[in-house]
């Protein structure tokens, strides 16, 4: 399958796949990977990109960006899925907290912070989930109480990755009561290094190490809120939208099912594999062209949360067949024995091994994607019983 693009954008699609598959993007992941395999840092593989503009590019120029359209933005986001180029940090350093800013943001805010997580050169983290509240913001904790000089923020917040690596954060904090509780909640720029905040590693079997950060008394200036006081969760249900178009997803599934279909050919597997292959594949496609649809919606600007959610839904529970399916091939060696991240086929069989199993958690568990279909259907949650 492929889409109508203008030259600029087959352009740009062909630039970006020769920086991706290239000598200087290989040398920048291992770079990143050298301190800590674990937890690789992906400010090398930004800055390079940065450096093309082409991490925000369709950000506007004096932020960053190239000037180029939403599909240019969408194009990156497949293409670094494809290229397995480490994405969670530009999902939620560019994606989520930038387009927040973009958005939001003060005209000083902008300017200040634009440039620099368009360049690679500053990570910021979201840090909306909570201990025991999970996603669900009208169970929100972490409160902000007004103080002469601003705000005093006082919580916990986990399940970010990256966190380590991010100068700064989004915050979501509770201001105000309200008969409605997903009103009266503000969100803040955070300085992750500022005294009151303590970023801490979380044992768990996620491919990226969850963090935990704790915020004791944090002194924020009115300067740092984002948007207007206690309307938050406006801004937080764009960016969540955003981040269910299902672009990285199906990029994920497609590249991963090239590679099994490989590694199956190498093996001698027969017929029925290749059936089952070759409907996982047709399934894929159905996903891309669903995400892309998405990515049209919400350039439009009228992306439907509900339809958002079927795409996230489809795409990541493919990409658990994917990963099943090589579990039944008996390709795990494959997978643990790759330790190259600057190798494209090495890289490959890491991230299927270790971050397919969370995909249908991440951005929304599917439990959570197919509650939100039945609720636009205007089904309740015994009507599927």
């Amino acid at each position: 399958m492929d889409f109508l693009l203008t030259p600029q954008q087959q352009d740009f699609r062909a630039r970006l796949r020769e920086l991706l598959g290239g000598p200087e993007m290989r040398q920048a992941l291992r770079d990143g990977s050298r301190a800590d395999p674990h937890d690789p840092d992906p400010r090398p593989a930004y800055r390079l990109l940065g450096r093309h503009r082409w991490l925000a590019p369709d950000w506007p120029a004096e932020r960053g960006g190239a000037g180029l359209d939403t599909v240019c933005a969408n194009i990156l986001t497949e293409e670094l899925a494809v290229h397995h180029v480490p994405d969670s940090a530009h999902v939620n350093s560019v994606r989520n907290a930038g387009r927040c800013l973009l958005l939001c943001g003060s005209d000083r805010q902008r300017e200040r912070l634009l440039p620099l997580l368009a360049g690679g050169d500053v990570l910021a983290a979201v840090l909306y989930s909570e201990p025991e509240t999970g996603s669900d913001l009208a169970s929100l904790r972490t409160i902000a109480r007004p103080a002469h000089d601003g705000w005093r923020l006082h919580g916990t917040k986990v399940h970010s990755v990256k966190t380590a690596h991010c100068d700064l954060a989004i915050v979501a904090a509770r201001t105000g009561e309200h008969p409605e509780p997903l009103l009266g909640i503000t969100l803040f720029v955070v300085d992750l290094r500022a005294p009151g905040v303590t970023v801490r590693p979380v044992d768990g079997v996620n491919h990226e190490p969850f963090h935990q950060v704790l915020l004791d008394g944090l002194r924020v200036g009115p300067e740092d809120v984002v948007g207007d006081v206690d309307e938050g969760w406006l801004v937080i249900t764009e960016g969540l939208a955003v981040e269910r178009v299902g672009m990285d997803y199906s990029a994920r599934v497609r590249a991963h099912l090239a590679w099994l279909r490989r590694r199956a050919a190498d093996r001698g597997f027969g017929s029925a594999v290749a059936e089952r292959l070759d409907r996982i594949s047709t399934a894929a496609e159905a996903g891309r062209l669903l995400a892309w649809s998405m990515a049209g919606r919400l350039a439009d600007g009228d992306l439907d949360p509900a339809e958002a959610a079927e795409s996230k839904w489809l795409n990541s529970e493919l990409m658990r067949e994917v990963w099943e399916l090589s579990q039944e091939l008996s390709l795990p060696h494959d997978l643990l024995t790759a330790h190259d991240p600057g190798a494209p086929e090495d890289r490959t069989a890491l991230l299927l091994n270790r971050e397919a199993p969370g995909l249908s958690l991440s951005a929304g568990t599917s439990e959570m994607m197919l509650q939100v279909i039945a609720g636009n259907l205007g089904l309740e949650a015994g009507d599927a019983q």
